[in-house]
């Protein structure tokens, strides 16, 4: 079909021109270049379309097109001449070195200052053809000729010849035979309504959409048909153009969106109007900056570099505050995942950025009436969602998620440390201070197992007692007082015994709780008392799947505890799990209880060492355990050797003792062991004491062992200080006459 019309149309014009190939063409003509051989120059023919020339009159359409013809301006590509071939109209029009318009935006977006002349100069060839009575009716991007730096304007009158020509029904529209004369994407709505009186106004509406297409990277309106186009212009008002393209200056972002009007008295009244805004129109708004959508495009994979790079820095950054500062545990976990959730707004970002991109640069198609082809359901919602979407929001966004976190994270600490809200810690409300003493008492057990309270509240002190901000009495420490108050030192240490020895010794507050079996599970309570009024200041619970998983969680609780009292989280953090100075075993923790017990309360060494041994037989690296098997032989004329493996073995797993316990540890090896050393021991003591100031075997023992070597100074200030500690060691008193005596010092 091609080569026949070709040769169709070369028999028409016979020698004076000569085709020399085919450029294509629009929904309304067929486009040749052909050689004038009277003046050697090059023109373009233009042959209507089969489908258009079916219904067309060609003797009215050759009238029509001679008043085309009549437009001489530099800015007008001009009709030279017209003529048929068998009933198919063509004319004839200078060949313009260069590129259409719609070409050039193909290649890239425009800056304002290019924009600007090209629309000055369109806007000039309307004022000159309204001028002569001649509407375009079809101005577009494709309509638009660009030779150097000048504009020029091409088939004017085609589609008023073509209207007029018609020979079909009166008030028949060529858009009801499914082509529009016009582009549906740049069709004011009187056009797009059918209108048989539309004037020069709605070159002026097309001209704002070509201007509008221009400075966006997209037309007003984008449809999936041309009846939504339709639709769209005639009852859908477009987004303000500084919204999509803030560098334009207001003249002619104002100009642009008054020629979008739907009432054509509501646009520039004459193309004139238009050359007088963009002559207005100063080199200072003339940016080159592109709409954010045509702006050079950060690649998917850089962009996901950067924000890997961000992640990573971010979570170092909280890793390292956490362990510096002392963050709560979540704020790590927390950090990444607020990075996390910004990889969806990144994916998305670079999808929406590509795919318009390639939609907006890449050589458009068009329907016969004009109407962009191929945009399907994603590309459509990545043009809708991309005036919304740059990586300047995305990166701002992450920012503004992150920085949102950060104030959280300072939030939290900041009311923690002032006791405000749920966040705010016992120290900073002013309910406890500094080194508080608390009693534990003896947890409600289940009934399934009557020992296991007196274990979980066992554990739960021994944790405890590696807290800087809690004084916790040992058990031993609470049925001294027991006895003092006449009571049952072995009976179990409830609530109500443990109020009453709490309020007896000044404790701030007491820790009560509970065991409840589920399945083969635990649920431990546990509820922070006041031993003034009984008044509840704080609550706990854990959960443990099985007995192996009891004393993890019994350490989670004391931690819990330690928290909420106000301790520096960083000191919590670094303090070590229960497991690692008791023992993970459950058994062995509860035979080393009940082995205390008998030992303590019911001063039976024999039988309580027994069960330190089975505890041992358990958990041959339960150090405290060992400990206190060597110290139960203490004070015995016999079992020296089976004190010195048992402090051998104390000392050789003492890494798995709190720090406290690991230097008394030490020094009691130092000084009891295999092979003594003065100065090895009061080394372990020094460090105990600059742990813990009031410790009382640190100080009796420490003044003790400086009184043996000479150095009395030294032992008379441990030994004063031993005595000044609330419920000093009785034999301190002794310990400090001796070393006052040694200096001569009577009678003080």
């Amino acid at each position: 079909m091609s080569a026949e019309l070709r040769e169709q149309i070369q028999s028409s014009l016979g020698t004076a021109y000569t085709i020399e190939r085919e450029l294509g063409g629009g929904g309304m003509s067929r486009t040749y270049v052909a050689m004038e051989q009277a003046l050697s120059r090059r023109v373009v023919v233009k042959v209507l379309s089969p489908e258009l020339a079916a219904g067309v009159s060609v003797e009215r359409f050759r009238r029509e097109i001679m008043l085309a013809a009549k437009l001489q301006h530099p800015h007008v590509v001009p009709v030279l001449s017209s003529g048929d071939a068998n009933g198919l109209p063509w004319f004839t029009m200078p060949f313009v070195e260069g590129e259409s318009l719609r070409h050039r935006l193909a290649r890239g977006p425009l800056g304002i200052g290019e924009i600007t002349g090209i629309l000055r100069d369109v806007a000039r060839a309307l004022e000159f053809a309204h001028g002569h009575g001649v509407v375009h009716r079809d101005i577009k991007p494709d309509n638009v000729l660009l030779a150097g730096s000048s504009a020029t304007v091409t088939d004017f009158g085609i589609a008023k010849a073509i209207t007029a020509a018609r020979t079909g029904p009166e008030g028949a529209t060529l858009t009801m035979a499914g082509t529009s004369i016009g582009s549906p994407a740049y069709m004011a709505p009187e056009q797009a309504a059918g209108d048989p009186n539309i004037d020069h106004r709605s070159d002026i509406y097309a001209f704002g959409c070509m201007a509008y297409d221009l400075l966006a990277g997209r037309p007003p309106f984008i449809g999936s048909s041309p009846a939504k186009l339709l639709g769209a212009h005639l009852g859908e008002t477009p987004r303000d153009i500084r919204e999509l393209r803030p560098d334009v200056p207001p003249a002619l972002a104002d100009l642009v969106m008054r020629s979008l009007a739907k009432d054509p008295d509501h646009r520039p009244g004459q193309a004139s109007d238009l050359v007088r805004v963009l002559d207005s129109v100063t080199s200072s708004g003339s940016s080159t900056a592109a709409p954010a959508i045509l702006a050079p495009r950060i690649r998917a994979g850089r962009a996901l570099a950067v924000w890997a790079g961000a992640t990573a820095l971010v979570g170092l950054t909280a890793w390292a505050a956490s362990v510096v500062v002392g963050l709560p545990t979540w704020v790590l976990p927390g950090s990444l995942g607020v990075m996390l959730a910004g990889l969806p707004a990144i994916v998305f970002t670079a999808w929406v950025q590509r795919t318009t991109q390639k939609a907006y640069t890449a050589t458009p198609t068009f329907t016969p009436g004009g109407t962009p082809t191929g945009q399907g359901t994603l590309l459509t919602l990545a043009m809708k969602a991309s005036p919304h979407v740059s990586w300047h929001r995305t990166w701002m966004g992450g920012a503004i998620a992150v920085g949102s976190f950060v104030v959280l994270v300072v939030g939290f600490m900041v009311m923690r440390a002032m006791g405000i809200g749920p966040a705010g810690s016992l120290i900073g409300r002013g309910t406890f201070g500094a080194r508080e003493k608390l009693i534990v008492a003896d947890f409600r057990s289940p009934s399934s197992d009557s020992t296991l309270g007196a274990t979980v509240a066992e554990a739960i002190r021994t944790d405890l007692t590696q807290s800087a901000s809690l004084s916790v009495m040992t058990r031993a420490a609470v049925r001294d007082v027991m006895q003092l108050m006449r009571k049952d030192p072995g009976a179990s240490m409830l609530y109500e015994t443990a109020r009453e020895v709490a309020t007896r010794e000044g404790a701030k507050a007491l820790l009560d709780g509970s065991v409840e079996r589920v399945g083969s599970g635990y649920v431990v309570s546990a509820r922070l008392v006041s031993s003034l009024d009984g008044g509840e200041l704080a609550t706990f619970r854990v959960t443990a799947a099985n007995d192996a998983e009891l004393i993890s969680s019994l350490g989670k609780l004391a931690k819990d505890v330690r928290e909420r009292v106000g301790e520096s989280l960083k000191t919590i953090r670094d303090t070590k799990a229960l497991e690692r100075v008791t023992t993970a075993s459950l058994p062995a923790l509860k035979k080393y209880v009940e082995g205390m017990y008998v030992i303590e309360a019911l001063d039976d060494r024999q039988r309580g060492r027994a069960m330190l041994y089975e505890a041992v037989a358990i958990d041959s690296t339960f150090a405290m355990a060992w400990r206190r098997i060597a110290a139960s032989y203490a004070g015995q004329g016999s079992g020296r050797a089976a004190q010195m493996a048992a402090i051998e073995k104390a000392y050789r797993y003492r890494d798995r003792l709190s720090d406290n316990e690991r230097l008394t540890t030490e020094a009691g090896y130092h000084s009891y062991g295999p092979n003594p050393d003065l100065e090895k021991t009061l080394a372990a003591y020094e460090a105990l004491l600059e742990r813990d100031s009031v410790s009382s075997p640190a100080l009796n023992n420490g003044g003790i062992r400086y009184l043996a070597m000479r150095n009395l100074a030294r032992s008379e200030e441990l030994l004063r200080r031993a005595t000044a500690i609330p419920e000093p060691f009785g034999g301190s008193f002794g310990n400090l006459i001796q070393a006052q005596v040694a200096q001569g010092k009577f009678g003080r």
